[in-house]
């Protein structure tokens, strides 16, 4: 029996979710219900994307020239940045963002509620015990708790790092961190809140420090807004990379910047997460369109 075989048979619910191989070899979860339609990798539990019902097309942004292969990272959906963001602060030549988004995640459990599917999936290394669990119906929702199972406390930065669809960059505004104090990665400067919208004219990298409530994504020419409900988190990252930096990525497109736009909720940095021995943090987001 094939790995995909064996996991239909275990965890596929009827025609609700289905495991099949994805044309690179990786193991892809298809949902198909009344509320939604998504796709997930077992590879990183990464959501590759999430269409909600009266929508003709995902939510979620994936790049064309996205790489699928073992021990790579994917560009697009929600990749899970962690047990580092970034560069690792003292091993330069470790993975950036980690490894968790470049490994083999396990299956654990599936179910089906009146309105939604859920799959749960599990991580263990380096003493860090992570739980996924995606909840797809009309919302997605998406919770990450880490568990330290060593007998020493333990330090570790997260983020959920979205990348919505949209028509165009220049067209959309980011509410509701106006009050936000944040870091500028690209010029390393501390701004405290601006009590203005986000809008974009030019490559944008921020760490946003500070707890929020709800975070809205607006197309102002089309009318679509995606509404973002942090938990657990205390930063959230605004990224886009604009002209330059897009030729410089070999799995994105030139002109892809215009078609996205990361929100990523997150604890990184000053708020990254320390743990007690057998201790447990959840960080986590509820998305959906208004």
């Amino acid at each position: 029996m094939t790995c995909v075989e064996e996991l239909n048979e275990l965890y596929a619910l009827e025609n609700d979710l289905s495991f099949e191989t994805h044309a690179s070899g990786l193991t892809l979860a298809r949902v198909n219900i009344p509320e939604c339609q998504a796709e997930c990798m077992l590879h990183g539990a990464h959501v590759l994307s999430y269409r909600p019902a009266h929508r003709e097309r995902s939510i979620l942004f994936l790049s064309d020239q996205a790489v699928f292969a073992q021990g790579k990272p994917i560009r697009g959906g929600i990749p899970i940045c962690f047990p580092w963001f970034g560069s690792h602060p003292t091993d330069q030549t470790l993975p950036a963002h980690g490894w968790a988004r470049t490994q083999a995640w396990e299956l654990i459990e599936t179910a089906r509620t009146k309105n939604q599917v859920i799959l749960r999936m599990a991580l263990a290394q380096d003493e860090l015990y992570s739980i996924c669990e995606l909840a797809f119906g009309a919302e997605l929702s998406i919770d990450v708790s880490v568990t330290n199972g060593s007998d020493i406390p333990r330090t570790f930065e997260i983020a959920l790092h979205t990348y919505f669809e949209i028509n165009s960059i220049t067209d959309v505004e980011v509410s509701g961190l106006e009050n936000v104090p944040y870091v500028d990665q690209l010029k390393n400067e501390i701004h405290p809140g601006e009590n203005t919208t986000i809008r974009f004219e030019e490559e944008t990298d921020r760490i946003y420090q500070g707890s929020v409530k709800k975070i809205t994504l607006s197309e102002r020419n089309q009318k679509t807004q995606f509404i973002i409900e942090p938990r657990g988190s205390r930063s959230t990252i605004v990224w886009n990379p604009w002209i330059e930096k897009s030729k410089r990525m070999a799995d994105f497109g030139d002109e892809e910047y215009l078609r996205m736009c990361c929100i990523e909720t997150a604890n990184v940095r000053a708020n990254q997460i320390k743990l007690a021995a057998g201790q447990t943090h959840s960080t986590g987001a509820t998305i959906r369109l208004a």
